[in-house]
Formats: C-alpha cells, structure tokens, sequence
C-alpha cells in the first residue's frame, strides 16, 4: 500500500540541474534545464546543455614520465613481493594441507583394519560360548562353524595344541594339517597363549594352495582355565585390499597393510593389488625402537624401490601390531611451492616490462582525462546517492501521512458506518432476507476496518530513536501476529542497537516492507524475522511459509517483482547492502545482507537472543518458518 501511495507523489516530481525534487503545482510541463556536472578547469561544457567534452591534455615532459615509469617500476615490484609472499604462504599451506591428508589417510586406513580385526574377533568370541564347544561336540561345533555367516573369501578353523580339529573347507573328520607342517607355530602360539588372541603376519594356506591369508586366533580354556586351544577365523588378502581401496591418494602413491616383522600383508599402487612392494627403509629403521604396545604415527622420507623420493606417512597400531603406510612422490608434496616460485619469477619480469610500458602510455595519453572522467562520476555518483535519499525520505512522509489519514478519518467513517447499520437492526428484524443482508454488511464493514487497522500499523513508523532497534523489531512483530492472526518468531541480537541509526532506520524499513508482502500476497500462517551478525555483516532473513511468489510468464524468466522490493533494495544500496530472494511451494525467504562497522566482536550469546514470541499457543522453532 505504501508503494502505491508514493507513486502518484513521485508523479508530481521533477529532477532539476541540482538533482533536488521540486513539485510542479501548475502550469504546462516544460523541458527539464540542462545538467550541469562539476567539471576539472580543462573540461568545457556547451552552451545548450550538450554533451560536455574534455579538452585534450598538455604534453607530459620527459622527466615527468621517466619519474612515472619508475614510480609504476616501484610500485609493481613492491606488488609482485607481496604477492609472491602471499602465493608463497598459501603453497605452503596447501604443502601442509597435503601432508595432513597424507597422514590422515593412513589413520583411516589403519582404523579400518583395526575394526576389520575387531569385528573377526567380536565373532570368535561369540563362537567360544557356544554350548558345543564347551561340552566338547566337536561335530556339534563343526555344524554350526559351517552355519555362521562370513565374508566371502574368509573361513574358520577349531584347533587343538596339536593341530587342527575342524575346518569348514573341509568335511568333519578329513585329514587336516598339524601344527608341526607351520614353521612359526611355536611364536604365534605363544603369542595366543599369553595375550588371549593374536593376528598373524602374511601366510600361505595348505589347503587352498596358492592363496595369501591372514589368521585371527582367539584362545579357548579349560574349565580350570588352562589353554586346551583355539577359533580362527581367515582374514583375505581380497578383503583387506578392499579396505586399501576405500581410500583415495594421490596419484602414483602407493598404500600398504606390514606385519609387525615390516613384511608386506597388502600392498597397492594404482589400480595394482600385491603383497610384494617392501617397507621403505627409513620407515622400518624407525619402527625398530617403537614399543608395539602403544599406537605411533608419524612422516617419514625415503626413497622407494623404483628410486622415486617419497613422503611416507605411518600409523602403527597398538591393538593389531600392523603398520599401514601411505607414500606420496614428494614431487606431488612439493609441487604447490616449486610451482609457485617458477610463476613468480615469470610474471615478476613480465610486470616490471608490462609496467614500464603502460606508465610511459598513461603519462602521454591517459593520465588528465582518465582524471576528470573520475571527478565526474564521482560527482554524479555522489548526487544520485543524495536523490536516492530524498526519494526516500518521501516515501516516509507519504507513509507517515496516509497512515494518519487512514486512522483518523477513513477508519472513523467506518466505524461510524457500522454503527448506523446497528441501529437498523430493530427496522428488519421481522424480515429474513432484510436481517442477513445488513448482518452481511456488517461483517464486511468490520473486515475492513481490520485490514485498515493492519495497514495503518504497518504504514506507522515505531518510535526507533526511543527503544532501539532490537525493541523496536520485537514489538512490531508482536503487533503484526496479533493483528493478522499469523505466529511469528523474531531473533535479534542486542548487537543491533549499537548500528548507526540510519542503518538502523533502513532494516526497520526493510523488515515493515516484507511483513507488509507476507500479509498481501504470501497466505502464509507462520512468519520468521532472524537476525546475525556473522563476518563483519549483519544478516536479516524475513521467512514465511506461504505459497510462494507468482511464477514467470515464461520458463526461465524472471519474476516480476513490485516497487517495495526496488525500494527495500533501494535502502540497502545505500550502505552498501544487497537483497536476496528465494521462493518456492514452501515459502519466501528474503534475505537482507549489509557490511557492518565493528565486525570484529565474537556473536553474541544465545542467553542474548529475543526468544520467539507465538500468539494463541506455544510452538516449538521447528514449526515456525527457518
């Protein structure tokens, strides 16, 4: 209502050679007088209002322009130092950032092979509290070893401190290999017998000739605690290489899974899965003195087995004794640096060139009327500012008095009008169709004093200079839910009170605007005003849950947009602000972004915050629109 208010008055306006408004009360329209722009002594301005054109600038002498040459030298040099700094330190950032993603991917590699281990032994362990077991039903055992559920690839085993009792690749009772056909039985039984479980190294299987396995033992007892043997479980070299898999490097990186005698488990180097890629030597001289009880991590530089230089990243587990190693050609590591140093050189000598060059060319050609050009945008910048202002501040007069005229005169019309329909009551009373046409009137008189009520609040400016902005908003919304029905929500920081107060006056404006569309055009029954200081800006976001703006005439198009909105951006250029809307099925969210002066201090608390305030009926945030 306020735009349509404001136009016939901007009608009645016109733009003199000084940019100020003047009202043509009467009279026929004349030409508008020529504009004058405040021009440097050497640019002349025509008579008749033409164009004015730039005299053409005195020569530059000679030492003039060497001076400029080197100035523009200086200049560049002390750019290009700068900038080689600065490329220099996001190299080095980027180099740092590499190596973090180097090392970070052989934690997680490492962390799944841990859960991989863990999860074999989570299953053990449900398999040693099997009643078969425990009653010694070898068979009974064997059935159900043949009925549990494992990864393709993977097979369990029942052993005794002789040899095996049971293997699901083989039928109960077939010949099974003896611990004596295993050359490092003795330490890997050992290493059952004294931690409970243990994990080999790399192996080779007898019955499946030909494939590499890894074995995850768990002890079994007695009753009287003694050891009478263990459950396997096979872990493939297909299954962990599809761990290796699930993590991407650079490439021409390698990964590998090592026992804890640093022999290869899995290794993989592009697409190439193998066990046959040893430790790198640096790398395995440092695990000589790490305590394998504990977990190590860590970078290391070697060279690999093809010569190439490579930075090794490591992370050695506690729990496993297994090291997983990712190596990366430290050409990659470094490649962010040593490309930046061979552009700085490049361009540091095309810019000192290039500089020479174009200060000799501003000097003779550019310098005086690039100069006056400035000086007139500047001015024509500066008075378009001051129009945009006084449009404006027109607008709040042409608010402020059509919201006084629709209080004090048109609503008391209204009121007086239903009043006088009241006292025909008893006129029609014996008469139905007379009783519900004047009870319709009636509903119709008091459905427009309504929305007059609406309107004229919404057109009234809130005293700001009194109770801040923060206040100001809060109230206004709690009187637009109560008087248009719909729940509101409204977060604003206190923050908000220390803006300048025509920053202050602009998002109030902005803010009444919007809320004034929700009621219009939206249908919406949820609204939300949220405001942030974030980064040295001030976020304001108008949200409701509406239907949406009106769709483009045609696909693709853009949507037709009133003069509130021009307006409210209008404001917000102003303090060097912009305006974002977003609109769909599920509502309009207009959003409100302005830089902000004091942009260092933290955000506020949420102690801090207005909490929302929900007429009728408390709602939770979820409901309202975010």
């Amino acid at each position: 209502m306020a735009d349509r208010g404001l136009m016939p008055m901007l009608s009645r306006q016109r733009t003199s050679s000084g940019f100020n408004v003047r009202y043509r009360t009467e009279g026929p329209r004349r030409d508008p007088d020529p504009v004058a722009l405040p021009l440097r002594p050497e640019v002349s301005v025509m008579s008749d209002g033409a164009v004015p054109k730039v005299a053409r600038s005195l020569p530059v002498p000679p030492r003039l322009r060497g001076r400029l040459a080197l100035t523009f030298a200086a200049v560049i040099l002390v750019t290009c130092v700068l900038a080689a700094a600065l490329l220099l330190s996001n190299a080095l950032h980027e180099r740092h950032h590499i190596r973090g993603d180097t090392l970070d991917t052989a934690i997680a590699l490492s962390f799944g092979f841990d859960q991989e281990v863990a999860a074999g032994n989570a299953l053990l362990k449900g398999l040693s509290s099997s009643p078969a077991l425990k009653s010694g039903d070898a068979k009974g055992f064997y059935d159900q070893l043949k009925a549990t559920p494992i990864t393709d690839g993977s097979w369990l085993i029942l052993s005794d401190l002789d040899g095996q009792v049971a293997n699901t690749l083989r039928e109960f009772e077939a010949p099974l290999p003896r611990h004596r056909d295993f050359p490092t039985y003795p330490e890997a039984l050992n290493r059952i017998r004294a931690r409970g479980w243990a994990v080999s190294g790399q192996m080779g299987s007898l019955l499946k000739p030909g494939t590499t396995v890894i074995a995850l033992s768990l002890r079994i007892n007695h009753n009287d605690g003694t050891m009478k043997g263990y459950i396997t479980t096979i872990l493939s070299q297909d299954r962990l290489g599809m761990i290796l898999q699930g993590q991407e490097v650079p490439e021409g990186s390698m990964r590998g899974l090592y026992d804890r005698k640093n022999q290869p488990i899995v290794t993989m180097r592009g697409a190439e899965t193998s066990s046959r890629i040893p430790m790198p030597n640096a790398l395995a001289a440092r695990l000589a003195a790490v305590n394998w009880s504990e977990t190590v991590d860590g970078f290391v530089q070697d060279i690999d087995e093809r010569g190439v230089p490579v930075l090794v990243a490591y992370r050695g587990s506690g729990a496993t004794n297994w090291t997983t190693v990712v190596a990366v050609p430290l050409a990659q590591v470094n490649a962010p640096v040593t490309g930046v140093l061979r552009q700085m050189a490049g361009m540091a000598a095309f810019l000192l060139l290039a500089g020479g060059l174009a200060a000799l060319f501003t000097a003779r050609h550019l310098e005086q009327p690039l100069r006056s050009l400035s000086d007139q945008v500047k001015g024509a910048k500066k008075q378009v500012s001051e129009l945009s202002g006084q449009l404006l501040a027109l607008q709040e007069e042409e608010r402020q008095r059509i919201a006084r005229e629709l209080h004090d005169s048109t609503a008391q019309h209204l009121v007086a009008a239903n009043l006088g329909l009241a006292s025909l009551g008893p006129e029609v009373q014996h008469s139905l169709s007379g009783r519900t046409a004047l009870a319709e009137v009636e509903r119709l008189l008091t459905e427009a004093l309504r929305e007059l009520r609406i309107f004229t609040y919404l057109l009234h400016p809130p005293n700001l200079a009194k109770d801040g902005l923060q206040t100001t908003l809060r109230d206004f919304a709690e009187g637009f839910a109560g008087r248009t029905g719909l729940v509101a929500r409204i977060r604003i920081p206190e923050e908000v009170d220390d803006l300048p107060p025509d920053l202050q006056r602009a998002i109030l404006r902005v803010v009444q605007e919007s809320l004034t569309n929700v009621h219009r055009h939206a249908g919406a029954s949820h609204v939300s005003v949220d405001a942030r200081i974030i980064s040295g800006r001030l976020f304001v976001r108008i949200g409701d849950n509406g239907h949406g703006m009106v769709a483009p005439a045609r696909p693709g198009g853009p949507i037709r947009l009133g003069v509130g909105v021009a307006g409210m951006r209008a404001r917000l250029e102003q303090f060097g602000g912009d305006l974002r809307i977003r609109t769909g099925r599920s509502g309009t969210g207009i959003v409100a972004m302005i830089p902000v002066p004091n942009a260092g201090r933290a955000p506020p608390p949420a102690g801090r915050m207005r909490l929302p305030w929900l007429p009728g009926r408390t709602k939770t945030d979820g409901e309202a629109l975010s």
